[in-house]
């Protein structure tokens, strides 16, 4: 009997994981009649419930948190900064300011027209971001993020200043706050199936591009494609959840090196593992922003904005460290 290696123990792991969380987030609510029992008796009550509320619900966290997580590691990879992500290269924030243009231009709007506005936003500021990193000369990896911050805090201050300007302030308030319990429907999230997709077929390009441009090009990778391709990717994931569940902070930016941690920087190989641990970590936040005040919820950014604070300063810490000893050792 062939034994399993280190890399399949992991990848049974988490996808035991992530099937128990999916479970849990199906039969968990403050309707205690929806249960396997119920449904199986054909419980119209309970039926109604899990397939109109319980199943998008579910299905809304695993793929907002896959697509912003595979949106992560490919701003990391184009990057090379293991500190990029969409939240920290004004991509979500350009999103936010896309939306609020189209109840601005348009008081009727289907979540298409909402969807197209925040992402051709999101595209437009993740492109020139990338290109102003680009022009710059840093070596600390920690500037690259900071300076992100410091622009998406720009792209939001006028957001910020145009909702105060037009009074939907409220609005917005609504949209910045991460939730999967939103009245409505979750219909623009499926569109990060495309990406996700386009993820799996050229993940070993965007493992290439990782090693640089010099290096892509040596081995004939058409270097400027894949990048405006990753771009295309992560502006359309940053938009679509956005205007379906709002900010999901920190899962794009940690998610990325928690995975490669486990599974290595060969994407090919662990890009679906990436997924389902962006969707295990999500899960559990939901799962716990939901047992908090039961039977009422937390909104899950508040929840993930703690855990992911706390993982981000240590691998952050861990980083300054790695760059104290480089210097030191005369690297």
């Amino acid at each position: 009997m062939v034994g399993f290696s280190s890399f399949d123990r992991k990848r049974f792991i988490i996808i035991v994981l992530f099937a128990i969380l999916t479970m849990v987030s199906l039969f968990m609510g403050a309707l205690e009649g929806v249960t396997p029992q119920a449904l199986f008796r054909g419980d119209e009550v309970a039926i109604s419930v899990f397939t109109h509320s319980r199943i998008p619900r579910t299905l809304a966290i695993i793929f907002s948190a896959a697509g912003l997580s595979v949106a992560g590691l490919m701003m990391q990879a184009i990057s090379r900064n293991k500190f990029m992500s969409p939240t920290t290269s004004g991509t979500i924030d350009a999103a936010a300011l896309g939306l609020l243009l189209s109840f601005l231009f348009f008081s009727q709007q289907s979540g298409i027209v909402q969807t197209a506005f925040a992402f051709t936003f999101a595209l437009i500021a993740t492109i020139l971001f990338t290109s102003i990193i680009n022009r710059l000369k840093m070596r600390e990896v920690v500037y690259i993020p900071l300076l992100g911050m410091m622009y998406g805090g720009m792209i939001s201050a006028l957001t910020t200043a145009l909702a105060f300007r037009f009074e939907v302030m409220q609005m917005m308030n609504v949209f910045n706050l991460g939730s999967f319990a939103r009245l409505g429907n979750f219909t623009m999230v499926y569109i990060v199936l495309i990406p996700l997709i386009l993820a799996v077929l050229f993940s070993t390009k965007f493992s290439i591009i990782g090693l640089g441009e010099d290096f892509a090009k040596n081995l004939g990778l058409h270097y400027n494609r894949v990048v405006f391709l990753g771009l295309v990717m992560i502006a359309l994931i940053g938009a679509a959840t956005f205007v379906a569940v709002g900010p999901l902070p920190f899962v794009g930016l940690i998610i990325p090196n928690m995975a490669t941690s486990f599974y290595g920087d060969n994407l090919k190989k662990s890009m679906v593992e990436l997924m389902l641990f962006g969707s295990v970590f999500v899960l559990i936040c939901d799962i716990i922003s939901r047992l908090i005040l039961f039977p009422f919820e937390m909104n899950v950014s508040l929840t993930i904005s703690i855990a992911g604070g706390i993982i981000f300063m240590i691998y952050l810490i861990r980083g300054l460290q790695g760059g104290s000893n480089k210097q030191k050792a005369g690297v």
